[in-house]
C-alpha cells in the first residue's frame, strides 16, 4: 500500500513538474536553435503573446535577440512568440543553454497570452528569459525595438555553431 502512495506521488510530481515556456528567438519552431526545443522533447502549445509590453532588442556581437524586463516600457510591443512546456531536465538543459549561471540570461514568469485558434486569448504564467546585463543604454532608443525576432532579424543573427571556439569567454 505503501508503494502504491510513493508510485502516486511521484506521478503526480512528474506531472507538475512541466513549466511553460514562452520562446522569443531562435528556440522557436523553424529558427537555428530549435534543436534544442526537439532534443528535450518540449511540447509546442500555442503561439503566444506578452500579456505586458517588453522591449526585445537584437544587439551584440553576435545580433541575438533578448528582453529586457522592463515591464511596458515605452516604445515596446506585446512581444510574439511560442509556448513550449518542458520537463524539469529540459528546464536545466535550457538553462545551461541561456547561460543562466553565467549570468547571460534570468529566467522569470511572466503572463502571456496563449492564442487560440477561435481567437480568445487564455492568460497564462509562463518562463522567459530575459537579458541579466545592464541595459540602460539599450532602452535609450526605442527605435530598436521589435515587436517580434522573425526570418528578417535572423538573417542577422549568427547562429552558435558558426561562432568560433571560445566565444562565450569573450561575452
Amino acid at each position: 500500500m505503501i508503494m502504491l502512495k510513493e508510485k502516486k506521488s511521484n506521478l503526480v510530481n512528474s506531472k507538475t513538474s512541466n513549466n511553460l515556456i514562452f520562446s522569443y528567438g531562435t528556440l522557436k519552431r523553424g529558427f537555428p536553435n530549435y534543436s534544442i526545443m526537439e532534443d528535450i522533447n518540449a511540447s509546442f502549445i500555442a503561439d503566444a503573446v506578452t500579456k505586458f509590453k517588453y522591449p526585445l532588442l537584437q544587439a551584440g556581437k553576435w545580433n541575438a535577440p533578448f528582453l529586457i524586463h522592463q515591464k511596458n516600457y515605452p516604445g515596446s510591443f506585446h512581444v510574439k512568440g511560442e509556448l513550449f512546456e518542458v520537463d524539469k531536465n529540459g528546464m536545466s538543459v535550457l538553462d545551461e543553454f541561456e547561460g543562466v549561471n553565467n549570468r547571460y540570461y534570468k529566467r522569470l514568469k511572466i503572463e502571456i497570452q496563449q492564442i487560440a485558434e477561435e481567437g480568445n486569448n487564455i492568460s497564462k504564467s509562463a518562463w522567459c528569459y530575459f537579458r541579466f546585463q545592464n541595459s540602460a543604454h539599450l532602452l535609450a532608443n526605442s527605435s530598436r525595438f521589435l515587436p517580434f525576432f522573425g526570418n528578417e532579424e535572423l538573417k542577422k543573427y549568427t547562429p552558435v555553431h558558426l561562432r568560433p571556439s571560445g566565444w562565450k569567454e569573450n561575452l
